[in-house]
């Protein structure tokens, strides 16, 4: 038979903390890789536009190739500072020329990388968030701008809507 002894007079073993270290960064790395962050504080209100078929730019994301313009109405002040009533944010700011300064944007934006990071203009995408109301003359005319410039890589950004495998443009 086996004996039994009774434990009742040791304390219990002190908790070895030397390992405390790992775990804490461990902890912090772990945080640090799965958290994101957002690319820019909206100055304007945008619901996207909705498509079939949409594709992901997500990509795209992680290179500097890809510039973010949101086109909307104005989260805070009047619509009717700026033309035609849209709002035009470039990297965090509003711009009161609206949506002609895009080419001067565009150029600063190209000419401030370093030459090892800029990619040739026709790689560089510029990614238009515009609001599901804002006319598409303001777009066309951005557009153009863009075309004249040698910035022919235009995204538009949308909300992806239903099954794009049950779509057909002939059943409209």
């Amino acid at each position: 038979m086996s004996k039994f002894r009774n434990n009742e007079g040791k304390p219990a073993p002190a908790i070895n903390t030397s390992s405390l270290p790992d775990i804490v960064f461990m902890l912090l790395f772990f945080f640090m890789v799965a958290t994101t962050t957002k690319e820019i504080d909206p100055l304007v209100r945008v619901i996207p536009a909705q498509g079939v078929g949409l594709t992901d730019l997500t990509p795209f994301k992680q290179r500097s190739t890809v510039d973010f313009v949101y086109l909307g109405e104005p989260m805070k002040g009047d619509a009717d500072k700026f033309p035609s009533k849209v709002a035009v944010q470039y990297d965090g700011l509003l711009h009161p020329d609206g949506i002609n300064y895009i080419g001067k944007w565009k150029l600063a934006k190209f000419n401030d990388k370093p030459a090892e990071m800029t990619d040739p203009k026709e790689n560089i995408i510029t990614c238009f968030k515009a609001d599901e109301k804002v006319p598409m003359g303001v777009i066309f005319t951005a557009r153009e701008i863009l075309r004249d410039l040698d910035f022919n890589s235009i995204a538009y950004s949308a909300a992806e809507m239903g099954n794009k495998n049950d779509y057909s443009i002939r059943e409209q």
